[in-house]
């Protein structure tokens, strides 16, 4: 009796688990990864602004090589970015940072600045995001190098930085880049 059960049963169980697999389901595969990544980072005390007279504009500036935008991949996939900005100033002077985008021909493709206002010698933070989307994403793609000037401005009452000038002026930023693969 369990010789005819155990042919019955097995052949319950192989025809009951068929099903159809469709492989034309991978041609409708899309993915959309978001990879964030660190881009600039400072942190300068009031001391490294010294100037003796207080009128004087300072300006500090540093070049970032940003040959990313050169891999097929990410010109072919990419289709937003986000440029994120965060400022904290103490010292007690206006800081305007500004953020130059550049191509292969040293030719400016993309600008923008951030300005912070201070409150004594109180941290004031100031936040900005540069949205890459359609023609400015464009730009973004044509960059091979950014430039960062951060300008202090003159004291309204005079009073040089020095040595003792008690404040900082610090930056940090990230960039979030947006994919859409499609196979």
């Amino acid at each position: 009796m369990i010789k005819k059960i155990i042919p019955l049963l097995l052949l319950f169980v192989i025809t009951s688990c068929v099903k159809d697999v469709d492989f034309e389901q991978a041609e409708d595969l899309s993915i959309s990864p978001i990879v964030e990544s660190s881009l600039i980072f400072f942190n300068f005390p009031a001391s490294e602004f010294s100037e003796p007279t207080g009128t004087a504009i300072v300006t500090v500036s540093d070049d970032l090589e940003l040959d990313v935008f050169n891999e097929e991949f990410i010109r072919d996939n990419l289709i937003r970015a986000e440029f994120f900005f965060e400022v904290t100033n103490s010292i007690d002077r206006n800081f305007r940072a500004d953020v130059i985008l550049y191509d292969e021909n040293n030719q400016v493709v993309h600008t923008f600045n951030i300005d912070t206002t201070p409150n004594g010698n109180t941290e004031v933070v100031t936040t900005h995001t540069e949205v890459f989307e359609d023609a400015s994403l464009e730009q973004l793609k044509n960059t091979v190098r950014l430039e960062l000037i951060l300008n202090m401005f003159p004291s309204p009452t005079g009073i040089p930085l020095n040595q003792n000038s008690q404040g900082i002026i610090k930056m940090r930023s990230k960039a979030t880049l947006f994919f859409q693969i499609d196979s």
